[in-house]
């Protein structure tokens, strides 16, 4: 399997919106609707056509995000920085927390 650096845009539980990027990603790409929150980015080919070649990913209301076996299966393992490269899902997986993380931290500071 081959790995990827990955890079990924979250602004905030207002806009609970993860997009997730092959780093560099390949350019010129278009989406592909899996389901009514899941977006696949593929690259384009000359005639602008998606190829299998995958751009990201993304995932509308990610914070409680749970259909994991609904993800696109991949020829890939994916690493952010610092972190092991893994299946996307289980990436995924492991990243919901920390962000959960982020949400719950300023509450505990005002407290």
């Amino acid at each position: 399997m081959a790995t990827v650096t990955a890079s990924f845009t979250w602004p905030g539980p207002d806009t609970d919106v993860l997009r997730i990027f092959v780093e560099p990603t390949p350019e010129p790409w278009g989406a592909e609707a899996v389901d009514e929150d899941v977006l696949l980015f593929r690259a384009l080919n000359d005639r602008e056509e998606l190829t299998d070649r995958i751009a990201g990913l993304e995932i509308v209301g990610f914070l409680d995000f749970d259909r994991w076996e609904d993800l696109p299966e991949t020829d890939l393992q994916w690493r952010l920085p610092g972190q092991p490269a893994q299946p996307l899902a289980d990436l995924l997986r492991t990243l919901q927390p920390e962000l959960r993380a982020r949400v719950e931290a300023p509450a505990l500071v005002q407290r």
